[in-house]
């Protein structure tokens, strides 16, 4: 999903559901028509209104719906849209019956999922590496039919399995803070680093954008200069970053990750890709399933603590590992 246009473009899934409601007459039948739940067929339609600025539809006396004139004139560019859509897929010729799996990959994890790839015999797959928010609401707005989500899976009947997984916060061994200063963030909004924010306003704490960065190895490199402190998943960390439990760095709230499926959704060779998934997980004792909640993460007794701060001669916290 490309945010540079992402407020000019709108999503093929959204026009197609916009005609499956204007050919079938409700928002109901279209779902079951596309296997998209009621919640993803209204979020579409808003997001739909949003970018035409007004009200596409009016409810009937029956329960139904119908267009209203602004509606309407979307209608009919939506048809040309999709017609020209479906034309360009024609191009492909026998390649439009073999239709990709849309895989949404959290960006913590996609080097683990490329070196666990060669050798497995999965159906053709089209992968997008994002932030977990936006993978999230791609998934409702159907450009995903499988996504790998760390934002608390809410959709208990989509989740093919969830986790509790570990966050700390990391930081350089010899990161050094002036007494009195704001905490300096290296973040990228929408995914760990949202959860940092929150804790630290939570507690009240000043802090700071030190370095922000969509490229998960850049901020890593970040803090290993010593820029500033991040959140990061306990099993993604490698030296020379170490975890932090400093009296001044507030608990993070508690997040699960999990593998949600796109409503309704089946194809080939599905049970291999998820079967593929589970093996990014913590370990099979981490797994649960959509019927048993999961449970908060315990805090380990062998978490790394810091030794107390000394104070320097430059008048300095210095923090040593």
């Amino acid at each position: 999903m490309h945010r540079r246009h992402q407020p000019t473009n709108i999503p093929t899934e959204v026009i197609r559901t916009l005609v499956a409601i204007a050919e079938v007459g409700s928002f109901s039948k279209a779902g079951d028509r596309l296997n998209l739940s009621q919640p993803a067929i209204s979020a579409q339609m808003k997001r739909l209104q949003s970018v035409v600025g007004g009200a596409v539809f009016s409810k009937t006396a029956g329960g139904g719906v119908d267009f209203t004139p602004l509606g309407k004139l979307v209608l009919a560019h939506a048809r040309r849209l999709l017609q020209a859509n479906d034309q360009i897929m024609a191009i492909g010729g026998g390649a439009r019956d073999c239709q990709p799996i849309r895989l949404g990959m959290s960006v913590f994890f996609a080097e683990r999922f490329l070196e666990l790839l060669p050798g497995e015999k999965l159906p053709p797959l089209y992968v997008h590496c994002d932030r977990s928010k936006d993978l999230v609401q791609g998934l409702v707005d159907g450009y995903f039919d499988i996504i790998f989500s760390l934002m608390n899976p809410q959709r208990e009947a989509n989740i093919a399995f969830a986790w509790n997984e570990e966050v700390v916060w990391v930081r350089r061994a010899d990161f050094v803070l002036s007494p009195g200063m704001p905490l300096p963030l290296v973040v990228w909004p929408g995914d760990y680093d949202e959860l940092a924010v929150e804790a630290v306003e939570r507690a009240g704490a000043s802090y700071r954008i030190a370095f922000a960065a969509a490229d998960l190895r850049a901020r890593m490199a970040a803090v290993a200069a010593g820029f500033g402190l991040m959140l990061l998943p306990r099993r993604l960390l490698r030296p020379p970053l170490i975890a932090a439990s400093d009296y001044y760095l507030p608990q993070p709230r508690r997040t699960n990750a999990g593998v949600e499926l796109r409503h309704g959704f089946e194809a080939e060779g599905l049970d291999k890709l998820v079967a593929l998934l589970r093996r990014l997980a913590p370990g099979p004792d981490a797994i649960v399933g959509p019927d048993k909640p999961v449970e908060p993460a315990a805090r380990s007794e062998t978490d790394e603590q810091s030794k107390p701060p000394s104070v320097s001669k430059a008048g300095h916290i210095q923090y040593l590992g």
